[in-house]
């Protein structure tokens, strides 16, 4: 049986920063292209598409944690967190020592080959993203640090069948994103 990294490790990078709050009220509304999921006490939305089920067991720390394709596919929204520690979360995310430090700690967790890392525009802010997969690439990641109100959100996406750059849904879900001002 193949040794698959734990769930947690969707987690990891996101408990270096700060311990994360309580989980916020979601609320659900359904509509033709999937559900949107609003987390209204920190103004931000995402869709999730029709074939994406909210689980109801999420780990611990995570805001929403929803599956498809029979639980290959995963994502995991973490956050706000950095609410107790100085300076623009802005700053942070851009900081080549803070993405060495999500590129380690998922390498720690089995995800050696790091394939695509660097910023990017999400939703109109400067996210930082870093894809990275097993030696094998059985199993990939990617994760999204996007800086929004001065806190830190992650949005952790994995997949145990296909390379997670393949998951169609994974950008559908990740350019839904709503920030309210």
């Amino acid at each position: 049986m193949k040794r698959l990294p734990s769930l947690l490790l969707l987690l990891l990078t996101s408990l270096l920063l700060a311990s994360c709050a309580s989980t916020s009220a979601l609320k659900f509304t359904p509509g033709p292209g999937g559900e949107t999921v609003s987390i209204p006490a920190h103004r931000l939305a995402v869709t999730l598409p029709p074939d994406w089920r909210i689980a109801q067991q999420a780990p611990a720390g995570a805001v929403l944690f929803a599956a498809a394709d029979n639980e290959s596919l995963r994502f995991v929204l973490t956050g706000p967190l950095g609410g107790n520690d100085p300076g623009s979360k802005d700053a942070l995310v851009a900081n080549a020592v803070y993405q060495k430090g999500i590129q380690q700690a998922l390498a720690e967790g089995g995800f050696t080959k790091v394939e695509r890392t660097g910023m990017f525009s999400l939703a109109g802010v400067n996210a930082f993203r870093c894809e990275a997969a097993t030696r094998s690439k059985s199993q990939s990641i990617l994760q999204v640090h996007l800086p929004y109100r001065n806190r830190v959100w992650v949005f952790s996406f994995y997949s145990t069948r296909q390379h997670i750059s393949k998951a169609a849904s994974v950008p559908k879900i990740l350019y839904s994103l709503q920030l309210a001002p």
